[in-house]
């Protein structure tokens, strides 16, 4: 009877239990007694029973969502707990959760703690989930988390543990509720590597913003006190190191001790907080926050000056310093906006320009009385001051993301003194030189006003300048530029350049003095293509500066005279080809020391003209009036009044090779061949560096020199010669040279037409090959100067004579003399002859008796044919 009772019990059982297996309703369940917590929420993509471990369901595809959490995973396990569930009462025990991904704000953890204990689970175990930040991006991963005996009003135990790569999580503690308050806990964790930035899931949300900018990784220990609902308090001392290296090298950790409340919702204090930097530098922290507002006192000591400079903007290019630095300060903040006020010392500071030895700086002192900023930028104001010398610096910063109309990253800096001694604006000066990529060579002694402004930004940055040195010596380099003291020096200039590269691609001046030079506003601007040059009033004296011992650049050194006037100048970026230019310039003796320019030169569209320009130099003087065109490297301009000696002239430059000039010559006087031409008058054309005649004429020996087109090119220490020269009524005996060459006297009156073919100086009859001509002289004599004759050659050699005539033509290294007509006391003697390559003379002449010549050039010889 027993037997058949308890089988039929068995069976109401297994049959209720059975009709209690309904998985819908436990699904149902389970999702309503989650929902009860005060804005949670879970749903399940589906769920079936699983019988393996005891009477559980598995949810797959999990969503769990809570203020402040967020949990997504891949599958859940439920137990359930079986005597409630016969009576029609679920009552779950553990719940696993698999593969899940966790998103926290950062005060989740605070309402977590209170709703943990109404969670409808004995136990919760979490495996191989992950941290995830606000963009889904994973930050804590394989998360091992096991928390027991939850309940209103126990004492739950937590346990923690992620490994992955080279991060490590341990931690463990315990959590006492009263009727599902919390009355305390405590806890240990022990962090390795782990990302500074994780914390933002965990951290209050007045310290997020903070943590989500570190990119560092912390390694360390700490105690989590927790004394009542909302009431905790953390401790312990903490490694953060860089998470980048620079120059190839980790750089040194710093280390945080210290303890931070929680003794109220919204409110956070801390103190006795330390950030240990390298060596002995330290900063103090105490201070606190209220429903958001936060403020806090730094004292820093021995801290290196380059881990300020990591505050500031990557567009930044001052260069590496060392030195201490000494800051106490204050700094209040409500979200993203702050406020900052103090004072900061540096002393002991250098730089290194690009890796040379190190530049010292004065020691200085920075009060800040005006900073502050939020996400869109900041902006701040200070006075700087030095120990050992006289003068401030007034100092206004800015990002440019707060400066009015700007919107892209970058930063202003603005600079102004009324007073600065030299051992101030001498290392500060080579300090901004050593910025901008230059050399810091900077140098002088006296006091100056000075304003700066420095405006940075990735691509492009400027620096705005207004100085007054009047009083000061200011030199550069090894006798580069020098400015003695007590002469006007001033300008306001602004200069900008692309970040990468130093040289300026934009510079304006305005109302620049130096001694009696003054320009009243500059302006250059260089794009890919070409340069633009724009100069208002410029009075440039640079006799005057070298009188007063100013050292000027070496390329302006070579230069002499003044110059006044207005105008621009475009040129080709790389090869420094006019473009364009405009303007009215007037010049007095400008020039170097070979050649000097005087008179008022105008310019428009790129074409220069003047009607009076007068050039002076060792070679040549001349006055020159017309035009050039600079781009087209085309002129029309006349020579007056000139005088050259070809003798002295220097080869032309490469240059002229492509100039094309014309126009016409009047009253020149040129040295070449030995003789002094004067009254040229002639058309010209110079083109590929060859000069041709045209209609030329000179006066010559009382009589003319007349050319159609005659071609003087220059070479190397030599002038070629080509072209037709006419001959009239030029008067023998005053060309001695003539005569000095022939070794004889001569006199009589010549007319000539020669085709000229050669080069000056004159080394052989090769140099003249193939001129010729026919010359024809009057009433002349021929007396050899050492050639001793008997009477009977005597009476034959021609000494004087009623006409001359004969051609010639050179060819080879032969001269050939035909058509020799010569009528002399009555008597006509035809004839011709040839003078050889070595200057022997063959030849005959015959008439009423022949005669033979002989003899060596320049010594003829006449015989009576035997």
């Amino acid at each position: 009877m027993n037997k058949w009772l308890l089988a039929i019990v068995l069976m109401l059982l297994a049959a209720l239990f059975w009709w209690r297996l309904d998985e819908n309703a436990l699904h149902a369940a389970i999702v309503d007694q989650t929902s009860r917590l005060s804005g949670s929420r879970m749903e399940a993509e589906s769920a079936r029973l699983n019988l393996m471990h005891g009477v559980g369901l598995r949810l797959d595809h999990v969503t769990f969502t809570s203020p402040g959490l967020s949990v997504q995973a891949g599958h859940v396990d439920v137990s359930i707990h079986l005597l409630p569930l016969l009576f029609g009462k679920v009552e779950m025990g553990t719940l696993d959760v698999h593969d899940a991904h966790v998103k926290l704000d950062g005060d989740a953890l605070a309402s977590l703690s209170v709703s943990f204990a109404s969670l409808p689970f004995d136990r919760v175990h979490m495996n191989r989930a992950t941290i995830d930040d606000a963009e889904g991006s994973p930050q804590l991963e394989n998360i091992q988390l096991d928390v027991r005996n939850i309940g209103l009003n126990r004492e739950a135990l937590w346990e923690i543990s992620a490994r992955h790569g080279a991060y490590a999580l341990q931690g463990h503690g315990q959590i006492a509720f009263r009727a599902g308050a919390v009355m305390s806990g405590f806890g240990k964790m022990k962090l390795k590597s782990i990302p500074a930035s994780l914390l933002t899931s965990v951290a209050p949300a007045m310290l997020t913003e903070w943590f989500s900018r570190q990119n560092r990784r912390l390694t360390g220990g700490l105690t989590l006190d927790i004394t009542r609902h909302q009431g905790w308090s953390l401790f312990g001392e903490i490694e953060a190191q860089d998470d980048v290296t620079v120059a190839g090298q980790e750089q040194e950790p710093m280390r945080l001790r210290g303890k931070i409340s929680h003794p109220a919702d919204g409110e956070l204090v801390w103190h006795d907080s330390f950030i240990h930097l390298q060596d002995r530098a330290v900063i103090a922290l105490d201070g606190h926050c209220l429903s958001g507002k936060c403020e806090s006192r730094l004292d820093a000591r021995n801290v290196p000056v380059g881990a300020w400079f990591k505050l500031l903007p990557q567009t930044t290019l001052l260069p590496w310093f060392d030195g201490n630095t000494r800051l106490t300060g204050m700094v209040r903040w409500h979200g993203d906006a702050w406020q900052a006020s103090g004072s900061l010392g540096l002393t002991r500071l250098s730089y290194h320009h690009e890796q040379q030895q190190a530049l010292g700086l004065p020691a200085m002192r920075l009060v800040a009385s005006d900073l502050h900023g939020d996400r869109g930028g900041w902006t701040g104001q200070a006075q700087v001051s030095f120990p050992q010398f006289e003068g401030v610096i007034d100092l206004q910063a800015e990002s440019a993301a707060g400066i009015r109309h700007r919107s892209h990253p970058g930063w202003q800096l603005k600079l102004a003194s009324e007073k600065l001694a030299d051992g101030v604006w001498q290392p500060l000066g080579n300090l901004l030189l050593s910025s901008l990529k230059q050399v810091p060579e900077l140098s002088g002694s006296g006091a100056l006003r000075a304003g700066i402004i420095l405006h940075e930004e990735p691509k492009h940055s400027q620096l705005q300048i207004d100085l007054d040195a009047a009083q000061a010596t200011v030199g550069y380099g090894e006798q580069q530029w020098l400015k003695p003291a007590g002469f006007a020096a001033s300008c306001q200039a602004t200069i900008g350049w692309q970040s990468l590269i130093s040289q300026p691609d934009s510079i304006q001046m305005d109302n620049c003095t130096l001694d009696t030079t003054h320009l009243a506003h500059l302006e250059y601007a260089q794009t890919k293509k070409v340069d633009t040059l724009k100069l208002f009033e410029l009075q440039l004296d640079l006799d005057h500066l070298n009188e007063n011992h100013f050292i000027l650049p070496a390329w302006l050194r070579l230069w002499h005279g003044s110059v006044e006037g207005n105008g621009s100048l475009v040129w080709q970026h790389e090869t420094g080809a006019l473009v364009d230019a405009d303007g009215v310039w007037d010049l007095q003796q400008l020039g170097t020391a070979g050649w000097r320019l005087a008179g008022r030169v105008k310019a428009a569209g790129g074409v220069f003209s003047s009607d009076h320009l007068q050039v002076s130099g060792t070679p040549w003087q001349a006055e020159l009036r017309g035009e050039f065109s600079a781009p087209a490297r085309r002129g029309a301009i006349d020579v007056l009044d000139s005088s050259l000696d070809w003798q002295t002239l220097p080869p032309l430059p490469a240059e002229w090779m492509d100039l094309r000039l014309h126009g016409h010559i009047d009253k020149a006087n040129l040295n070449l061949g030995g003789y002094q031409w004067q009254g040229i008058s002639s058309d010209y054309q110079l083109s590929q560096g060859q000069l041709k005649l045209i209609h030329g004429q000179v006066p010559f020996a009382s009589g003319l020199l007349q050319t159609d087109a005659l071609v003087l090119e220059p070479g190397q220490d030599l002038l070629r010669i080509y072209g037709k020269i006419r001959g009239r009524d030029l008067l023998l005996e005053q060309m001695p040279w003539m005569g000095a060459w022939l070794q004889a006297d001569l006199s009589g009156k010549m007319q000539a037409n020669v085709e000229l073919k050669g080069t000056l100086p004159v080394a052989g009859l090769g140099d003249w090959q193939h001129s010729n001509g026919d010359i024809t002289i009057y009433s002349g004599t021929w007396l050899p100067h050492t050639v001793q004759q008997s009477k009977e050659v005597a009476d034959a050699a021609p000494a004087a004579f009623k006409r001359l005539k004969l051609r010639f033509r050179i060819h080879e290294q032969d001269a050939d003399l035909s058509g020799i007509d010569l009528t002399s006391h009555g008597k006509r003697y035809r004839g011709d002859a040839l003078i050889t390559a070595d200057g022997a003379i063959t030849g005959a002449l015959r008439g009423s008796s022949a005669l033979i010549l002989s003899g060596k050039w320049p010594h003829p010889e006449w015989q009576p044919q035997p």
